[in-house]
C-alpha cells in the first residue's frame, strides 16, 4: 500500500521540528542560549518587578508552600538521610573550628553582642531571679556557713572554742532532733536573706563581667578551642541524636507554620521587598543581587546540554517539540495561508 503523501502543513511541521532539535544541539545550543539571555536582559530593562509579578501573587504562593503544603514522609526521611551523611562525613576530621570561624569574624560578633548592653543586663536579671539560681545560691550560702563553723581553723584556735564545739556536739547527741532543728533554723535564715544575697551576686556579676572581662574570657576560650577538629565536637552527638533533633524541629515547625505570627512575618518580609524593589527594573534587581550575564549563560550550559541529551536518548525531545508546534500547523490559519 502506497504511503500517504504528506500535506504541505505536515511537511512544514517536520521541517520545523528538525530545525528546533538541531538548534538544541552542540555549538548551536550555546549560541542560542547567549542570544536568548541577551534578549531577556534587554527586555528586563523595560520591566519593573511590579510589571512582572504582584505582591499578592507572591504572598499567595509563599503561603501555599510555607503554610498549607503538607509534606509527605519522603521529605523528612530525605533530610534525615542527608543529616546522617553530613554527620558521618570525613571532612570533619580535616576541619578545625578556626577554619570555619576566622578570629576577625568572631571578634566582630562578640563586639556586636557586647554593644547590646540592655539585652545582656536583661538576661542577667532573668538568670538571677530564676528559682533554680535562687535555690543554688541558697544552697551555696548554707553549706558555706556550715563548713565555716565546723572547719574554720581560726575559730578552732580561739581558747575554749574546741571545747565549746565538743560540748555542743555532745548536747546534740543527747537531744535527738536538735541538730536537725539547728540546720532548719540556719536554712530558714539563709532563705530569708537570699534576696540580699541575690542582689549582691548580681552586683558582683555585673562588676566582674564587664565588656573587657567578657571579651577576654571569650578570647581565652576561643584560643583553646579553635584548633580542635569539628569531629571532636560531633563525637558528643550521635547520628541518631541528629535525626531526633531534626524530628523535634520538624514537628515544632509544623505547629509554628500555622500560627498567625508565622504568616504575618512572611507577609511583612514580602512587603518589605516590594516596597524597596517594586519599581526597580528586573535588570537592576539582577545587578543588585549580583547575577551577571555570563553567570546566566554558564548556568544554562551547565545544566541544559545534559537535560537535552537525556531527553534525546529516551526519544522524548522530538515529541516535546512536536507537541508545541503541531497544533499551529494543523490550524485553519496555516491551511488558509498555504491555500493562498
Amino acid at each position: 500500500m502506497a504511503k500517504k503523501k504528506a500535506t504541505a502543513a505536515e511537511a512544514l511541521l517536520e521541517a520545523h521540528v528538525q530545525f528546533i532539535v538541531e538548534k538544541l544541539d552542540g555549538a548551536a545550543l550555546h549560541a542560542l542560549v547567549e542570544r536568548e539571555v541577551d534578549a531577556i536582559l534587554r527586555d528586563a530593562k523595560r520591566l519593573s518587578v511590579n510589571d512582572f509579578v504582584s505582591r499578592d501573587a507572591v504572598k499567595h504562593t509563599v503561603r501555599v508552600y510555607a503554610v498549607q503544603l503538607q509534606l509527605h514522609a519522603g521529605i523528612p526521611e530525605l533530610v534525615a538521610d542527608i543529616a546522617r551523611r553530613i554527620h558521618a562525613h570525613d571532612v570533619h576530621e580535616r576541619t578545625r573550628l578556626g577554619d570555619l570561624m576566622p578570629d576577625r569574624q568572631l571578634q566582630e560578633i562578640v563586639d556586636k553582642l557586647l554593644e547590646m548592653k540592655d539585652l545582656r543586663e536583661r538576661l542577667l536579671d532573668e538568670s538571677v531571679s530564676n528559682p533554680v539560681y535562687s535555690a543554688l545560691a541558697a544552697n551555696l550560702v548554707y553549706h558555706g556557713i556550715k563548713g565555716y563553723l565546723l572547719q574554720n581553723k581560726l575559730t578552732n584556735n580561739i581558747p575554749g572554742a574546741r571545747a565549746a564545739f565538743k560540748l555542743g556536739k555532745s548536747m546534740m547527741n543527747r537531744a535527738p532532733g536538735l541538730e536537725q532543728a539547728i540546720e532548719d533554723r540556719l536554712k530558714s535564715y539563709v532563705e530569708k536573706n537570699i534576696r540580699h544575697t541575690l542582689a549582691e551576686s548580681r552586683r558582683s556579676l555585673t562588676e566582674r563581667f564587664d565588656e573587657d572581662a567578657i571579651r577576654e574570657a571569650v578570647k581565652d576560650l576561643w584560643t583553646r578551642l579553635k584548633r580542635s577538629r569539628v569531629s571532636y565536637f560531633l563525637g558528643f552527638v550521635g547520628a541518631a541524636d541528629v535525626e531526633d533533633f531534626f524530628v523535634i524541629i520538624y514537628e515544632y515547625w509544623q505547629q509554628l507554620r500555622h500560627t498567625e505570627w508565622y504568616v504575618e512575618v512572611i507577609d511583612a518580609g514580602i512587603d518589605g521587598f516590594f516596597d524597596r524593589y517594586g519599581e526597580t527594573s528586573l535588570a537592576e534587581l539582577l545587578e543588585e543581587i549580583g547575577i551577571e550575564r555570563d553567570m546566566l549563560v554558564k548556568d544554562a550550559m551547565r545544566f541544559g546540554p545534559k537535560a537535552i541529551d537525556g531527553l534525546k536518548a529516551k526519544g522524548l525531545l522530538e515529541g516535546m517539540v512536536r507537541r508545541n508546534l503541531e497544533e499551529f500547523y494543523a490550524s485553519p490559519g496555516v491551511a488558509k495561508i498555504l491555500k493562498a
